[in-house]
């Protein structure tokens, strides 16, 4: 097994993704920002599996030794400064998690959840910022798959979860967003610019070499592509369920709204 079939078994996955219900759901302000209040959680665990990947292909050590393959080490290094340290026209260079971040406050989302868990982590770690929060179910249930991933798996696990969950998922996904929200360029842009730059980026140069790194790890050893099939059905799987649980939740939401007139503060701040 190679890229070409393992991304050959794993296609009616991508095409289930790609044709969810949640990119017409997101219709309104309202379910756009409830979207982004869980969304963002999945930007932020991008970075730990990017991370992971930079360190095993340009570790960071006080003694400098060259890496053993510099296409790969660059790649990784470029990935790292676009989501750490991004261009954003109008403003200083910042992490995509900022700049989704700002793009939830721009249509009225909360961020300030997303912010105030980095900033638990940093002071109790990851397992215990997650026991303290009160974060959505949906968002909590997809970082522990992502998180269980970087802990437990293997590099090419990784690398598979990187490649094929994300790095050649997204453009499919986000260009589905802009072809089906019910939200314009003109209320959300910075949340368009976020899309944008990801369908550009992921599409052009990092989908593809995150496909030669993937075959770099594996090589011509079986079992390695195996793994990295299953990691691959793993992310995929997680992002459907992700999806679904998202859609579910804007829904029990609305209709708990509209069963009880006079929306109550809770439910005003789930829903902002």
């Amino acid at each position: 097994m190679y890229s070409s079939d393992l991304f050959e078994e794993i296609h009616p996955l991508v095409s289930q993704l790609e044709s969810h219900k949640i990119y017409s759901f997101i219709d309104s302000y309202e379910r756009l920002q409830f979207f982004m209040e869980r969304h963002v959680f999945a930007v932020f665990d991008f970075m730990s599996l990017a991370k992971s990947l930079q360190m095993a292909f340009a570790p960071s050590t006080q003694i400098w030794l060259p890496p053993q393959n510099s296409k790969l080490a660059r790649f990784m290094n470029e990935i790292i400064l676009c989501e750490e340290s991004d261009k954003v026209p109008g403003h200083s260079a910042m992490s995509h998690f900022e700049m989704y971040c700002m793009a939830m406050d721009e249509v009225g989302a909360n961020s300030q959840r997303a912010i105030d868990f980095v900033e638990g982590i940093k002071k109790w770690g990851l397992e215990e910022a997650l026991l303290k929060s009160t974060l959505p179910i949906s968002s909590i249930k997809f970082m522990t798959s992502t998180f269980n991933t970087v802990n437990f798996g293997q590099s090419w696990e990784i690398a598979a979860s990187f490649c094929f969950g994300r790095e050649k998922a997204i453009p499919g996904m986000f260009k589905k967003f802009i072809e089906k929200m019910g939200v314009s360029n003109a209320e959300a842009p910075m949340f368009f610019t976020y899309l944008n730059r990801h369908i550009e980026v992921d599409g052009d140069s990092h989908g593809p070499l995150a496909i030669e790194m993937l075959e770099e790890l594996c090589g011509h050893q079986p079992h390695k592509w195996q793994q990295a099939k299953i990691a691959a059905v793993d992310s995929l799987n997680a992002r459907i369920q992700f999806w679904d649980e998202v859609n579910e939740e804007i829904k029990d939401a609305e209709s708990f709204s509209f069963r009880r007139p006079g929306r109550s503060e809770k439910i005003d701040s789930m829903l902002n």
